[in-house]
């Protein structure tokens, strides 16, 4: 899928270089992760750079400035940032009619990502907050009919959107689109996981657990745990063959695997560290029944 940086919706508004980072930065590296896994084609409008952030300072600045070097994760937010920068831009290949005038309501759009979408029927990122948070967004060329364009503000509304519509793999679509505060697939092995998953219907039924679970606060999936007929909802509980675990995965002391229910038959394992459980496989033949 080829979607193309709005580069209109960073426009000077945000308050802060801390302001950026809490509301915008992260969700612009979760973007640019997608187009390095190969999950989209993400362009760019090569001066994209020049756009100011804050105060007038343009995103470049802030890239070379203090700011972006305080800790490690910092440095390593610096790093993925500076992709930004990096091919592909679409202006070194623009299908926009020089000639034309493009409107995005009385605003003129013209040589923007905004009239480049509208020629190559591609969908937008756009940064929030701005002026572009509509889901869609109507791009006019002068008497043509207008086009209302994709726009995804959230990285979570792009993964469905491409998990919808077959573009993008179930394992793929899991490891991006749940907070990895909370369930998080990092530690997960593949084949003894998403590669066991081969019927959609089972595919579903996995999807419906991890929206459960994600949903749910601690205390609530505690409460679902149980033995027997005492068992409801995720039936979380922890697993009774720890070394199993232990010894496949090299498990601290501290990381005691638990398995939660996706079906009758199926249960997913893994470990909580403070508000976090970290998946390691799945069950779909109930060989690690208890």
């Amino acid at each position: 899928m080829e979607v193309l940086l709005n580069e209109l919706s960073i426009h000077n508004q945000f308050t802060s270089f801390e302001h950026f980072k809490d509301t915008a930065l992260l969700e612009m590296i979760k973007f640019l992760n997608l187009h390095k896994e190969g999950c989209i084609s993400l362009s760019k409008k090569s001066d994209v750079y020049s756009r100011e952030v804050y105060s007038g300072y343009t995103l470049h600045e802030i890239m070379i400035s203090g700011d972006m070097g305080r800790t490690d994760v910092m440095r390593k937010f610096k790093t993925q940032l500076f992709n930004i920068f990096d091919d592909p831009y679409w202006d070194s290949n623009s299908l926009c009619d020089g000639k034309a005038k493009y409107l995005y309501g009385k605003q003129i759009v013209s040589n923007s990502a905004l009239a480049e979408c509208y020629e190559r029927k591609s969908s937008l990122i756009s940064i929030s907050p701005s002026d572009y948070l509509n889901p869609l967004i109507e791009v006019i060329k002068e008497n043509n009919p207008p086009q209302d364009l994709l726009n995804f503000t959230h990285v979570k509304d792009l993964v469905l959107n491409l998990y919808t519509n077959n573009q993008l793999s179930f394992e793929s679509y899991c490891k991006n689109y749940y907070p990895a505060k909370k369930l998080n697939f990092s530690k997960l092995n593949s084949n003894d996981s998403f590669d066991l998953i081969t019927d959609n219907r089972d595919e579903i039924q996995f999807k419906n657990s991890f929206d459960m679970f994600s949903e749910a606060s601690w205390e609530n999936i505690l409460k679902q745990g149980g033995k027997g007929d005492g068992k409801v909802g995720l039936a979380y509980e922890k697993y009774h063959n720890q070394d199993y675990f232990t010894k496949k995965y090299s498990l601290a002391s501290d990381e005691v695997v638990y398995k939660f229910r996706v079906t009758q038959k199926y249960r997913a394992f893994g470990y909580r560290k403070k508000d976090v459980f970290y998946l390691l496989e799945f069950d779909l033949t109930h060989k690690l029944s208890d």
